[in-house]
């Protein structure tokens, strides 16, 4: 059996004992772990308890759709009047910023109440028993809260003076008016915060949300959130109430303009038909004429109804115009409709009032989006459409108005050279008669007009019906409870187990077997757990420990990585000092010799010997003094007394020059008589990244054991053991991995007595989240 297929038999690789270790390397630290759930948990309720509750407040409105019109059909097949884009209109209009600021004003909103607790406020807002009006804001309104303390009926105490109600007063939060609202039942003292309309306005427009039942549907279900719900209801109401009557204005405003211009218009006409009155009686009084003749009537009659023809076909072409003017000075922006009174064609009418209501909106959108916004672009493209529909429809009417007019004016001349025939006298007559009944017809049709424009002004109505008044969910929508505390639990769960994690990220020493396994191919063919014990030869007082159980495990793999039957020299390394050499090659020498072979372990750190001092022997005739020539061979044997076959060479006095002692050919004789005595020989050589000892005394070792320490050995010092395997300067090299914590993926690390080499070793410093997450 090969090295690496005993190490895989040994220790099998597998994704499930890999996700194993990783849990098992988080389990150890479960009292942190819980301790964070604990108290995150806690800190999770404590949040809850003091959240204000939010609640959802709706009302449901119906958009009514007042574009019925005769031309219809043909406005649907254009898409000029689709329900989608009409809806988008209005659900921006609702969330306009003007609409809202209106209600706030209309509210006072703007001023908010409540009573200061030890960790929540109190909101007030019907139960206030006197209000606070901002009437003038000073440099100090929006920076503080101000007290108002309501001491009876009639004394107020505001930012502790007592101040007038119903009055403006000069202070400190600027010039505010304090105004009873009758609902005085005990002494209060409560805070009251002044905010500017703007943004209370676009506080609720975050908190609004506006939806439809479907594509096809006018039903708008209005909803926003408040922590009191009266508060969020009248708002809603006087949303929806507002929004009505900003559709009333925009309606009237151009049915005012109308009226006003027929007032103007009367007024006019009545001056002018007194004075062809007037003209009528003197012409009859100055001619002694009391009426005129029946044929002369006749002709008269005949005159007027031309000549009204004649008046309503010059209303018509004027009306024509305006419109042309009003579609010129639209495209600037300009939206005053034209009058539309006389007007007999209805497609042209119901064209201009589309045209209108188009700009309306998209005047009004504009105060809130841009004019690249989807619903703008819709409404823009409406309008060029109607407008191009309105231009051709208006050339078609006013060639069918200049025909009639022109076989009127024929009607015309025909009656003249009627009247020609008249007597003079009578002729005259006609002549002050017609002028009197022309304004009379046109004064007659201006005063219907007007009744009928103010019918249309008192009867315009809200462009929505409200279905259900605003009401409240019965439960808070926030905080959501079962939420928040799993949000807490999670980062109670997360945060030590990402601290965990990243403290394991930042950390550069060697922790998983893995750890190796990914970064060289070399065999590991022991792992050793840490011991507390400060006996260095735990195998030989402690005989059924786990740690004595590991050693002779370990001591049982040599029969597989070295099965000649002569003598077997292993030479234990590592890359620093400190990461157990001297423990491993003590103890695996006395298991060895606890099986009847005859052990030696030579004591090769000639630079700083602790193998000696650690076992608590007297100094004595060592290695140097044998290399140098001055002890032979049996002098320098000594056995140890703890463990019966089990000898030692000691390093001896330290000599100026280790390394040319070592290579001075008398090492390699003292190996070879030792190995006519000795069954085995263990070479506990200096570190391979401080000194090159060990690659010297590598010539002579069958096998070479390297020791990696649990979380002391660092990763970089891998790379340096890989490039000696690469390079093959050891024989039949493999890995201890030694100290393993027992607490750590089922296995643990260290050993109960430390090691330092010279000056520049130092103990491995523990740091914060150590001393935290040890294992106690």
């Amino acid at each position: 059996m090969s090295v690496n297929e005993l190490n895989d038999d040994a220790f099998p690789k597998s994704a499930e004992s890999n996700f194993g270790d990783l849990i098992a390397s988080y389990l150890k630290y479960w009292k942190w772990i819980l301790l964070s759930v604990i108290l995150f948990s806690f800190l999770g309720y404590i949040y809850v308890k003091y959240q204000v509750p939010v609640y959802k407040i709706q009302t449901d409105i119906l958009i009514k759709d007042n574009s019925q019109s005769p031309d219809k059909a043909v406005l649907t097949q254009l898409d000029l009047n689709s329900t989608n884009i009409v809806i988008d209109n209005e659900i921006q209009i609702l969330k306009s910023s003007t609409l809202s600021e209106r209600v706030v004003a209309a509210l006072g909103l703007e001023s908010s109440y409540f009573i200061k607790g030890k960790f929540i406020k109190q909101i007030l807002y019907d139960d206030v028993p006197v209000k606070v009006q901002l009437v003038s804001p000073g440099p100090k309104s929006y920076r503080t809260d101000w007290v108002v303390d309501v001491v009876n009926e009639n004394e107020v105490i505001f930012d502790g003076k007592k101040v007038p109600l119903n009055q403006a007063v000069v202070t400190n939060a600027g010039i505010v008016m304090l105004k009873t609202n009758g609902s005085f039942k005990r002494r209060l003292k409560y805070n009251v915060n002044f905010n500017i309309t703007q943004a209370v306005a676009q506080r609720y427009i975050g908190s609004m949300s506006i939806s439809t039942v479907s594509k096809l549907s006018t039903v708008l279900f209005i909803a926003v959130e408040d922590a009191v719900p009266q508060r969020g209801k009248d708002f809603l109401n006087r949303l929806v109430y507002e929004y009505n009557q900003a559709g009333i204005e925009d309606k009237n405003r151009n049915v005012s303009n109308t009226l006003a211009f027929i007032k103007s218009r009367l007024d006019s006409l009545a001056i002018e038909l007194n004075s062809s009155e007037k003209k009528v009686q003197e012409y009859k009084a100055s001619n002694n004429i009391t009426d005129v003749s029946a044929q002369a009537g006749l002709i008269l009659s005949q005159v007027s109804a031309n000549d009204a023809v004649l008046s309503k076909i010059r209303l018509q072409l004027e009306i024509l115009k305006s419109i042309e003017s009003f579609l010129q000075s639209s495209a600037s922006g300009q939206v005053k409709l034209p009058s539309l009174i006389g007007l007999e064609d209805a497609t042209i009418a119901s064209l201009v009032q589309q045209l209108s209501d188009a700009q309306s909106k998209r005047e009004a959108l504009l105060r809130t989006i841009p004019e690249t916004n989807p619903v703008v672009s819709s409404i823009t493209d409406q309008i060029v459409s109607t407008k191009k529909i309105l231009e051709q429809t208006i050339q078609n009417y006013r060639s069918s108005l200049l025909i009639s007019r022109q076989q009127s004016l024929s009607d015309n001349n025909r009656f003249e050279a009627k009247i020609k025939q008249v007597p003079v006298k009578e002729r005259g007559l006609l002549d002050v008669m017609r002028q009197q009944d022309i304004k009379n017809t046109l004064f007659n049709f201006l005063l219907q007009k007007r009744e009928e424009t103010a019918m249309s002004l008192a009867g315009a109505t809200a462009e929505s019906r409200t279905i259900n008044m605003a009401r409240s969910s019965g439960a808070p929508i926030k905080p959501i409870k079962s939420s928040l505390y799993m949000v807490f639990f999670g980062m109670g769960l997360v945060l030590p187990i990402s601290i965990i994690f990243l403290k394991d990220a930042l950390n550069n020493k060697i922790k998983r077997k893995q750890d190796i396994e990914s970064a060289i191919p070399i065999p590991i063919i022991a792992q050793i757990s840490h011991s507390k014990d400060s006996n260095p030869l735990i195998t030989v007082e402690k005989p059924k420990s786990m740690i004595t159980e590991q050693i002779r495990s370990l001591r049982t793999n040599l029969d597989f990585i070295m099965q000649n039957g002569e003598s077997k020299v292993i030479l234990f390394t590592s890359s620093i000092s400190g990461e157990g050499k001297s423990f491993i090659s003590l103890n695996l020498s006395a298991s060895l010799a606890s099986t009847s072979k005859k052990v030696v372990i030579l004591e090769l750190d000639l630079r700083k010997p602790k193998i000696l001092k650690t076992l608590g022997m007297e100094s004595s005739t060592g290695l140097s003094e044998y290399l140098i020539g001055k002890a032979g061979v049996k002098d320098i044997i000594r056995p140890i007394v703890a463990q019966e076959n089990l000898y030692l060479i000691e390093s001896g006095a330290i000599p100026p020059n280790p390394a040319e002692l070592l290579v001075n050919g008398k090492l390699s004789t003292l190996i070879e008589e030792l190995k006519k005595e000795f069954d085995y020989i263990l070479l506990d050589a200096p570190p391979v990244g401080l000194v090159t000892d060990a690659q010297i005394l590598s010539q002579y070792a069958d096998a070479t054991f390297f020791i990696v320490r649990y979380n002391f050995t660092k990763k970089e010092h891998i790379s340096l053991l890989n490039d000696t395997y690469r390079k093959k300067i050891f024989k039949n090299l493999n890995i201890v991995f030694n100290s393993l914590d027992s607490s750590a993926a089922g296995y643990g690390y260290g050993y109960g007595y430390g090691y330092g080499y010279y000056d520049e070793d130092k103990s491995a410093k523990q740091g914060i989240l150590d001393k935290i997450f040890r294992r106690k």
